[in-house]
């Protein structure tokens, strides 16, 4: 490899590595890890602080779950104000998010949409006329659009949850039945036997209305007798669990 490779191999490695951990140190924050938007109100307002010691340049736009998605393509039926501003170090911005009702929504479940903010240091004159590597962090929050005609309490989801194990030959599955109109955000899925208990799944959603199948290990039996035990992520991004028996 000549000395020409090696340092582009070694850039991008680096790259790479800032890139995978954009997340990790973002020094943008949002006051909340979700956001509600209730059928009805006029708009939503958040908060954003940087806990930088610099300040940075900040865009947010909203899309319908493509995370390629750019402020440039956007179609979700949102307006977000202001969507591109410099927030100076240790300060805070109000941002207001408007339902444009553009496009038709379903009006008995919940509709699902992102909020993406990226960020990135705001450059002074001696930088910008200089090659230097700016790193874009980027974050997204889940939007919930809630129509009035909504029936249930979000609160009763993990309550609602029904369980079933699908036998097939050597194969077990579990199927996961969402019957309400909200989203269910799965932080944890375990099963207990006796005083055993194996997580088998994390940080799944299931939509309103529909169900999964999930595999179980096959080094692992399920029986009629074991427990479903699902810890969910309610609206104030709190954790609340609740054990389910086997249908």
């Amino acid at each position: 490899m000549n000395v020409f490779s090696n340092l582009m191999f070694r850039s991008s490695l680096l790259l790479s590595a800032l890139l995978s951990i954009s997340t990790a140190y973002a020094g943008v924050v949002l006051n909340s890890t979700r956001v509600i938007f209730n059928d009805g109100q006029n708009e939503k307002t958040i908060q954003l602080q940087n806990k930088d010691v610099y300040p940075n340049l900040v865009q947010l736009w909203i899309d319908e779950g493509d995370e390629n998605s750019s402020i440039e393509n956007t179609k979700a039926p949102f307006m977000i104000s202001p969507q591109v501003f410099r927030l100076n170090a240790n300060t805070s911005q109000v941002v207001r998010l408007v339902f444009t009702g553009q496009q038709q929504v379903p009006n008995d479940r919940e509709s699902l949409y992102y909020m993406n903010f990226s960020e990135f240091p705001a450059a002074k004159k001696q930088d910008s006329d200089e090659n230097r590597l700016m790193v874009v962090f980027k974050n997204r929050v889940k939007v919930f659009y809630r129509p009035k005609n909504i029936v249930g309490d979000s609160t009763e989801v993990q309550k609602k949850l029904r369980v079933k194990l699908l036998t097939q030959g050597p194969t077990q599955q579990l199927q996961i039945e969402n019957p309400t109109a909200y989203y269910a955000n799965i932080q944890q899925l375990s099963i207990i036997n006796a005083s055993q208990q194996k997580n088998l799944k994390n940080n799944e959603m299931i939509a309103p209305k529909t169900s999964v199948n999930w595999s179980i290990p096959t080094d692992y039996k399920v029986s009629q007798t074991s427990t479903i035990k699902l810890t969910l992520i309610n609206d104030y991004g709190t954790l609340v669990s609740n054990e389910i028996p086997l249908n």
